[in-house]
């Protein structure tokens, strides 16, 4: 007989209504990427999704929902906790600087229409302003981790703040530093990055 675990099997309903919220996620992102948060119509995604209306408020919340969705899809998937990991594999300070700063460039191709999105959104409503303060917060946090970890390498410069370091990378490996760099100059992903990379060792390293 198959061990209990003591957790309860999620049923056909339940895994259908998790398909029918991502398709609807799904929508949105795409609709939100086209159009703008702003000019996309509850009734639209409901259309692209081949749900009601009703469902997409009863399932996501509306369109806030949808775009804090989104926002939590950027700020708290896999790939965050996995770059986190990485960087505590790595030996010294630029190793792990090196590390997050390939994270970002993965972070730009999988998740840059979502953080163009909820940027854009967020001049428009202060529901959508605090989902971005979210995001940037969340962002910080993360940073603050792998920041603790430089600094156990004894390679900051010492008149440097944890917080200081990590205003120093958020500043400069921003998703709008990347773009700026990739899509205005024109730069490879690999300029950029070890660019960006190098701006940020002559920030907050030792000389």
């Amino acid at each position: 007989m198959p061990e209990f675990t003591g957790r309860q099997l999620p049923t056909r309903r339940d895994e259908y209504a998790e398909v029918t919220r991502l398709a609807v996620i799904d929508a949105a992102r795409e609709l939100f990427g086209r159009n703008g948060h702003a000019n996309t119509k509850v009734d639209e995604i409901a259309r692209k999704a081949r749900v009601s209306p009703s469902t997409v408020y009863a399932k996501c919340g509306g369109k806030q929902g949808l775009l804090e969705s989104l926002m939590d899809i950027w700020t708290t998937g896999t790939r965050i906790q996995q770059i986190i990991e990485s960087c505590r594999g790595a030996r010294t300070g630029r190793d792990m600087l090196s590390v997050l700063a390939e994270g970002y460039v993965t972070i730009y191709n999988e998740s840059g229409d979502i953080i163009r999105i909820v940027t854009q959104a967020a001049a428009s409503t202060a529901a959508a302003e605090a989902c971005l303060h979210t995001a940037n917060t969340r962002h910080c946090d993360a940073l603050a981790e792998i920041v603790a970890g430089i600094r156990t390498t004894g390679e900051l410069a010492r008149d440097l703040s944890d917080e200081e370091v990590v205003k120093a990378i958020y500043y400069h490996f921003r998703y709008e530093q990347l773009a700026l760099t990739i899509e205005e100059f024109g730069w490879t992903e690999a300029r950029s990055r070890d660019t960006i990379r190098r701006w940020v060792e002559m920030a907050i390293f030792k000389e």
